[in-house]
C-alpha cells in the first residue's frame, strides 16, 4: 500500500512540479512533502538553507535531518497526522549540528488521494525561536513585578508596624514617671525600622539597575572599596564595639567587577554585626589568591563570631524567592543581591562555619572575584 501511495504523490508531483516549486520558494519558512515512511521527497529552498549541512536533504529521513536521529521523534506531528487523517502542530527544538539552536513551530498537514487516503504528509517548518524569547522575557519582567510586589508588601507592612505599636507605646509612657529610657528605646527602634525601610527601596533599586543596565565590567582597585565600606560600618553603628581586623594580601588588589561591589561588601559587613549578639562583635577580613577550573580569583573572606548560619541554610540564604518568602534569619533581599552581583561577574559566593563543627561560633563569608590577569602577569 504504501509503495502505491508514494507512486501516486510522486506522479501529481511531477505534473505540476515548477508550479509547486515557485510556489515553495517564495515561502520564508521551511516546507517539506514526506512519503507514509517519513522520507522527505520535496523541499523548498529555506528548508535547504536551514539544513544545509544535511544538503541534499531529498531522500534522507525527516527526523534525521531535523533531529539528528535513528528514530521516530515521539512528538512527531507527521505520524498523527498519517494516522488520523488530520492537521498536527507541535513546537520541537531546532537543532543544529549537536546543539538546540532554537524552536521550531511544525504543522504537518495531510495530502490526500481522489479517495480520500493519505499518501503524503506536507511539513511546515517556522522558526519561533525570537517569539519564544519575547514570551520568556515577558513572564521574566512579570515575575520580577510579582516578586518586587511580594517583597515590598511584606516589608513594608511589617515596618509600618512596628513604627505603629511604638509610636502608640510611647504615647503611654509619656504621662508616666522616669520613662524617657523607655521613650528612648522607643523612638530608637521607630529610627531603625525608617533606615531599614530606605535600605529596602535602596536593594529593590539596585537590582532593578542590575537587570536594566548593561552589566560593564571593568579593572577596579577592590582594597580601598572594602576600606571605605570598613569605615562607613563602624560609623552606622557607633554605639557597638566593633572590631575589624583586615589581613590583605597586597596593598592594592585589581579584580574584575563595577561599582555594585560596594554593595556587596557593605551588605556582609551588616550582617556580620546585625546577626551578633557578643558584647564584642569581631571581623577579620582576609584576602588571598586563589586558582579554581583554570581561572585566577581574588578570595575574600569574612569571619565573624556571630550567631551562625545552620547547614540547610546555607544555601536558601542566597535564593531571592526563598529569602522573600521564608524571611531567613530576617536576611530578607540583602544577601539574594549579593549573589546576583557576584554571579555578574562570573564569581562565586558561599558560606561555611567559622569553627567546621558548630556553626554557633561564627560564619565565614567566602567570595571569589576573578582578578585582572593583565595586572597578574606584570606582578
Amino acid at each position: 500500500y504504501y509503495s502505491k501511495s508514494r507512486e501516486r504523490l510522486t506522479t501529481k508531483l511531477g505534473e505540476k512540479n515548477k508550479f509547486i516549486n515557485n510556489i515553495f520558494d517564495s515561502i520564508q519558512d521551511g516546507i517539506s512533502i514526506l512519503d507514509l515512511d517519513l522520507n522527505i521527497i520535496q523541499t523548498n529552498h529555506w528548508m535547504e538553507k536551514m539544513y544545509k549541512n544535511h544538503n541534499p536533504i531529498v531522500g534522507k529521513k525527516c527526523y534525521t535531518v531535523h533531529q539528528k536521529r535513528t528514530s521516530v521523534c515521539p512528538w512527531c506531528p507527521s505520524v498523527k497526522t498519517i494516522s488520523t487523517g488530520e492537521m498536527h502542530t507541535e513546537i520541537v527544538p531546532y537543532r543544529e549540528d549537536d546543539y538546540e539552536k532554537g524552536w521550531l513551530y511544525v504543522s504537518a498537514f495531510p495530502m490526500k488521494d481522489e479517495n480520500n487516503n493519505v499518501i503524503g504528509v506536507i511539513e511546515h517548518l517556522k522558526d519561533i525561536t525570537e517569539l519564544k524569547k519575547v514570551e520568556k522575557d515577558f513572564k521574566d519582567a512579570f515575575n520580577r513585578a510579582e516578586f518586587y510586589k511580594d517583597l515590598f508588601a511584606h516589608d513594608i507592612n511589617n515596618i509600618l508596624q512596628s513604627i505603629l505599636s511604638s509610636a502608640e507605646l510611647s504615647n503611654v509612657y509619656l504621662n508616666k514617671p522616669n520613662s524617657e529610657k523607655d521613650i528612648t528605646e522607643f523612638l530608637s527602634i521607630i529610627r531603625n525600622q525608617v533606615q531599614r525601610g530606605s535600605k529596602l527601596i535602596s536593594n529593590i533599586q539596585t537590582l532593578s539597575k542590575l537587570e536594566k543596565i548593561d552589566k560593564s565590567i571593568n579593572r577596579i582597585e577592590l582594597i580601598e572599596i572594602l576600606k571605605k565600606c570598613v569605615r562607613s560600618i563602624k560609623e552606622s553603628h557607633p554605639i557597638k564595639k566593633v572590631n575589624l581586623y583586615m589581613d590583605f594580601i597586597n596593598d592594592k588588589q585589581y579584580v574584575l567587577a563595577n561599582e555594585f561591589l560596594n554593595d556587596v561588601f557593605e551588605n556582609i559587613l551588616s550582617n556580620a554585626i546585625k546577626f551578633n549578639t557578643n558584647s564584642e562583635i569581631e571581623i577579620t577580613i582576609r584576602t588571598t589568591n586563589v586558582l579554581k577550573d583554570g581561572t585566577n580569583y581574588l578570595k575574600i573572606e569574612f569571619i565573624d563570631n556571630g550567631v551562625g548560619i545552620e547547614n540547610l541554610w546555607k544555601e536558601k540564604i542566597f535564593d531571592r524567592i526563598y529569602t522573600v518568602k521564608r524571611r531567613v534569619d530576617g536576611m530578607g533581599l540583602g544577601l539574594s543581591l549579593v549573589k546576583e552581583i557576584v554571579d555578574s561577574y562570573n564569581g562565586d559566593i558561599w558560606v561555611e562555619n567559622r569553627v567546621s563543627d558548630d556553626y554557633t561560633e561564627g560564619s565565614v563569608f567566602v567570595i571569589l572575584i576573578p582578578i585582572d590577569e593583565e595586572v597578574l602577569q606584570n606582578e
